[in-house]
């Protein structure tokens, strides 16, 4: 009785898991760039907009990344399945916010922040795949 409560706890916990996680990436990745690039005595020394810049471009690429890769990690079978599942959430999400952006008259620019997410996808998607082939039979 407790392994079934465990895994249904723990399917109930995969959008939710995933969407936190995907956030707390955003602020672990703004932490990184700037505490590597603005220390007292930097490797790199860059100005404040080009950090921006970087963390602009680098944040739909790792959103979707987590959310794709800890969502099946938390997921307690079915690991790949989930990360197709995941993964269409993600682009259904991304298609509405898309055509919310259209509907309310906004600027829509293609450039390296829109391939960011589909490359992400893919490589998760990939890297899951790869995982799942390697893990022995149940």
């Amino acid at each position: 009785m407790k392994k079934d409560f465990t895994c249904w706890l723990r399917w109930v916990a995969v959008l939710p898991g995933a969407l936190i996680a995907s956030l707390l990436s955003t602020f672990l990745l703004h932490w990184l760039l700037y505490s590597i690039f603005t220390q007292n005595d930097p490797f790199i020394e860059l100005p404040s907009e080009t950090i921006n810049f970087i963390e602009y471009a680098l944040y739909p690429f790792l959103v979707a990344i987590v959310f794709v890769l800890v969502g099946s990690a938390i997921a307690p079978m079915y690991k790949f399945r989930t990360a197709i599942t995941l993964a269409i959430l993600y682009t259904v999400f991304a298609i509405g916010a898309f055509f919310f952006v259209v509907k309310g008259g906004g600027n829509l620019s293609f450039g390296v922040r829109s391939a960011g997410p589909v490359i992400g996808l893919l490589v998760e998607l990939y890297i899951i795949r790869r995982e799942e082939k390697n893990l022995p039979p149940r």
